[in-house]
C-alpha cells in the first residue's frame, strides 16, 4: 500500500494553546514541505479509528517527546487494516487529520506531507521510507 513514499511530515510540536489546556497528548502538528502546518488527533496505533481517506501519519514517540513520521498517506476503510498498517511500519501512533474538508484539501495536504519517490513515479522498484 503506497510503496515507494518519500515522507516530508516534519515533527511540529504541540500548539502551545494545546499545551496549556492539557490537551497536548490528544494532538500534535506536523509540518509539510511546504512550511504549512497540519494538525492531527492522536491515537494508539491499535485502536485508531479508521476514517476512510483521510489524511494519516503513522508515528514513533522518542522518549523526549518528539515524534518520528515513519510513513504518511490515506487511511484504510477499516479499524483492522488500519491497525495492520501501523504494525507492518512500525508505528506506535496514528495521527488523523480531519481539517481538510474537500477532496482537493485532503490530496494537497497527503502531497505535502509525502510524495512518490521518483523509482516509484517511474514504475520501477523503490524501497519504501520507513
Amino acid at each position: 500500500m503506497n510503496k515507494g513514499r518519500t515522507i516530508h511530515a516534519f515533527d511540529a510540536g504541540t500548539p502551545s494553546a494545546l499545551r496549556v489546556s492539557g490537551l497536548a497528548a490528544r494532538f500534535h502538528t506536523w509540518r509539510g514541505v511546504s512550511g504549512r502546518r497540519y494538525l492531527a488527533t492522536v491515537h494508539a496505533a491499535a485502536t485508531a479509528p479508521a476514517y476512510p481517506g483521510a489524511v494519516i501519519v503513522l508515528a514513533r514517540a522518542e522518549p523526549d517527546g518528539t515524534r518520528v513520521a515513519l510513513w504518511a498517506g490515506r487511511s484504510p476503510a477499516s479499524p483492522a487494516a488500519l491497525a495492520r498498517l501501523a504494525q507492518m511500519k512500525r508505528a506506535g501512533e496514528v495521527h488523523i487529520h480531519l481539517i481538510a474538508e474537500s477532496e482537493a484539501d485532503r490530496a494537497a495536504a497527503e502531497a505535502d506531507l509525502c510524495t512518490a519517490a521518483p523509482e516509484a513515479a517511474a514504475g520501477r522498484r523503490s524501497m519504501v521510507v520507513s
